[in-house]
């Protein structure tokens, strides 16, 4: 797997962000056993090198070129830096939005074993252990990006906010799915505690709502 060779490599580089890299490397600590402190210590102290040596570089670029000497450059960097400043706040703000996460009625029978067989997702959906619901639109769809980590073999779904199957399959241990779709999302995992479900960097925890690791849950944002 890419990331896993990523981690073992100390290149971040790979993640989208080093917010996604620090969430990848809890997973896969607790997935693991080991202790996530020290690795994130060294994930914060490779991301914060990469971008101090890509702020040289850029600092070094810009002192071969020579400065206008007029007042209308400074008045332009200041309203640069104005705009970046009201960006960085507006995207702020929509990524702290609050998860709304809803477990469904839960009609999958709860699975004896954690790992599963490539035939999982035929049985689940031949034996008629899941009933589908009249399909009703939710009112707030918005573009929604998700990440998922598997820590064993388990089968998954995924339905998009028009009810569009995304994702139907048996997805491998130590795979990383990642996509853009409309959420919310209506997730169904075989054995949720093996899933690692991020929806805008945001990670989805179930805790106590679900009384049975077989979950079928609605994911989206308040």
């Amino acid at each position: 797997n890419s990331y896993v060779e990523a981690l073992e490599q100390n290149d971040y580089s790979r993640f989208n962000s080093p917010l996604f890299a620090r969430g990848y490397i809890k997973s896969y600590a607790r997935y693991m056993g080991l202790d996530e402190v020290p690795l994130l210590n060294d994930c914060d102290r490779i991301c914060r090198r990469d971008e101090q040596g890509s702020t040289r570089r850029h600092s070094h670029v810009q002192s071969k070129v020579k400065a206008p000497g007029h007042a209308g450059f400074f008045l332009a960097l200041i309203t640069a830096l104005i705009v970046w400043a009201l960006s960085c706040w507006v995207f702020g703000e929509s990524r702290t939005k609050e998860l709304s996460v809803v477990v469904l009625d839960e009609r999958i029978a709860p699975l004896l074993s954690l790992r599963t067989v490539p035939s999982l997702g035929e049985t689940l959906l031949s034996g008629g252990q899941i009933k589908e619901d009249p399909v009703t639109l939710p009112e707030n769809i918005a573009p929604a990006e998700l990440s998922f980590m598997f820590g064993e073999d388990v089968w998954l779904e995924l339905r998009d906010a028009h009810n569009n199957v995304a994702v139907s399959g048996v997805q491998r241990k130590g795979d990383a799915l990642e996509l853009k779709v409309l959420g919310p999302v209506t997730v169904t995992a075989a054995y949720w505690p093996v899933v690692s479900m991020y929806y805008n960097e945001q990670l989805v925890e179930l805790k106590d709502s679900a009384s049975s690791n077989a979950v079928r849950v609605q994911v989206g944002e308040l």
